[in-house]
């Protein structure tokens, strides 16, 4: 019961959050969404895959390219054409994942960033379908007809897709294909040993991170109002990773901090200008030190600090 009221506050919170703040500061938020979605994907690959990747903003590129396509070039209606969006990037998902079936850590992370490359410079380089070196413009996202004009309005709608991988990944967490992918994380010839496919488990995984990384990259595009493949570098990529451990691995909250961390640090340590990379850098170094569990630890740490006392 104590949980259920945790979560409606926080909920509750997030919905009014908006009325606080202004027009930019409802772009930081939609920011922040788009994020947290991206944090909770590699929940999913790292978390529970035990599967590193650097090449995420491959995936999220997929899924910003393919619905703006989809939506400007083919009149499909934007909530199918992020779901298909999904799909198209689940199926790139699955051919990212047959590195994973011979190698592991640092390896699989360069195929991944392999990847991620290959994949941005073939974006850049087809003009005629993705604007190449100019970029695209992109739709504002509409709802059922509605066209959700300000970034006030389009949070919202960030806000339910974000509560609905969210409730994704913790219904898959829980499953028999969840626990099956946490074993295999653990010890693969362990998990092996129990019955657990490694193949299909780990397809699987990478196609659901995909997908979730697709659906935020179709989000992103509607939202920034125009894409450049500027975007979807490798420090990007190295972003998201920082952000999912900043957060918090294998928490939903985590999802939520590292969402918060990537869109808010860049504005608050703005002010400092050149030492802005340094102060960035310097933070990252602490939170690896002091909270290795990401910032959802936090409240852990202090109450077993407490204990101690």
């Amino acid at each position: 019961m104590t949980k259920t009221i945790q979560h409606i506050s926080i909920l509750a919170a997030a919905l009014i959050l908006p009325f606080f703040v202004g027009p930019y500061g409802h772009f930081v938020l939609c920011m922040a969404a788009v994020y947290a979605m991206i944090s909770l994907s590699l929940n999913v690959l790292l978390g529970m895959g035990g599967l590193i990747s650097i090449g995420h903003a491959g995936f999220w590129a997929v899924g910003a390219y393919s619905s703006a396509i989809l939506v400007d070039k083919l009149g499909i209606p934007f909530l199918l054409a992020v779901v298909l969006a999904a799909i198209i990037s689940a199926a790139i998902g699955l051919l990212v994942a047959l590195p994973a079936l011979r190698v592991r850590g640092h390896y699989l992370a360069i195929a991944t960033l392999g990847f991620s490359l290959v994949l941005v410079h073939i974006l850049y380089e087809w003009d005629s379908l993705t604007g190449g070196r100019q970029g695209m413009f992109v739709q504002r996202p509409s709802v059922f007809g509605y066209e959700l004009s300000t970034d006030f309005q389009a949070y919202y709608l960030l806000i339910a897709l974000f509560c609905l991988m969210g409730w994704l990944v913790k219904n898959f967490r829980r499953s028999l294909g969840g626990l099956a992918q946490n074993s295999v994380r653990q010890s693969e010839l362990a998990g092996q040993c129990c019955g657990v496919n490694l193949t299909s488990s780990t397809f699987f995984v990478f196609a659901f991170s995909a997908a979730i990384t697709g659906i935020s990259g179709a989000v992103y595009g509607s939202v920034l109002g125009q894409l450049s493949t500027d975007s979807f570098t490798l420090v990007v990529s190295l972003s998201f990773l920082t952000m999912a451990v900043v957060g918090g691995m294998r928490s939903f909250y985590g999802a939520v901090l590292g969402g918060l961390f990537l869109a808010y640090a860049p504005e608050l340590l703005r002010a400092f200008e050149e030492w802005q990379m340094f102060l960035y850098g310097a933070l990252l170094i602490l939170f690896m030190h002091f909270l290795p569990d990401g910032l959802v630890s936090l409240p852990a740490r202090i109450k077993g600090l407490r204990g101690k006392k």
